[in-house]
């Protein structure tokens, strides 16, 4: 009777044994794996750090591109037409744009280009005008446009008129000229639904034509022609 009790404690000690020695390995794995989620969890929060100090920089980058001023080497400022195009603020722009190209040929008194101004117009400034209509309103709108719709429609890039049926249907292209009569100014569409090569038209034609004003059709072709020609002569 004693050995078999004596048997049985030496049994018990050893499955005693067993199991805290199982405790011990469990209890070491999982501390080796709670420390391997800190040390994960510490990875990701430095990352997510990083992410936010790179976000942070981006962000300081796009503000400093955003304010940086555009400005044509005569020192003319393009920042608030960039600015009104990219806001989609189409009749702003309009009229900036006819401001920036009286103010550029120095007629800003006289109010309105002729064709001398419009011949002699700096390319760089031409460019930048055009450019920035062309990028913000996707390729629909911009001096370049009406340009290439013109050609499309016959007419010439050489300064002269291309007669009646070419200039009406170019002005039907861009939504100029409507069920047979030429539109006003109030009835322009300043917004980006408008026809293809629709904008600009104040700084286009009325700031120095006065199509929508009553000059008529004859003030508007001559410039129109005029504009086509020097964009070709400034490779725009």
């Amino acid at each position: 009777k004693l050995q078999s009790q004596s048997r049985l404690e030496s049994q018990i000690e050893a499955i005693a044994s067993q199991l805290e020695s199982q405790r011990k390995a469990i209890a070491s794995q999982l501390e080796s794996q709670v420390k391997a989620i800190a040390s994960q969890l510490q990875s990701q929060s430095r990352l997510e750090s990083q992410i936010e100090a790179i976000a942070s920089q981006l962000e300081s980058i796009t503000e400093a591109v955003v304010d940086t001023p555009i400005v044509s080497s005569s020192g003319f400022d393009y920042t608030e037409l960039d600015r009104l195009l990219k806001s989609g603020q189409w009749k702003a722009a309009d009229e900036e744009t006819a401001k920036m190209m009286l103010a550029v040929a120095r007629q800003t008194q006289r109010g309105y280009l002729d064709e001398d101004d419009i011949k002699n117009f700096p390319c760089e400034d031409l460019r930048i005008i055009d450019g920035l209509w062309v990028k913000h309103s996707n390729g629909r709108f911009g001096f370049s446009v009406q340009k290439q719709i013109y050609i499309n429609c016959g007419g010439l890039p050489d300064g002269s008129y291309p007669g009646d049926t070419i200039w009406e249907r170019y002005c039907g292209e861009v939504g100029w000229r409507v069920n047979g009569s030429y539109i006003s100014r109030s009835d322009c569409t300043f917004s980006a639904a408008a026809p293809r090569g629709h904008l600009p038209v104040g700084g286009g034609f009325v700031c120095y034509c006065g199509w929508f004003s009553g000059l008529g059709r004859g003030g508007v072709y001559i410039i129109s022609s005029s504009l086509a020609h020097r964009l070709v002569t400034c490779s725009i």
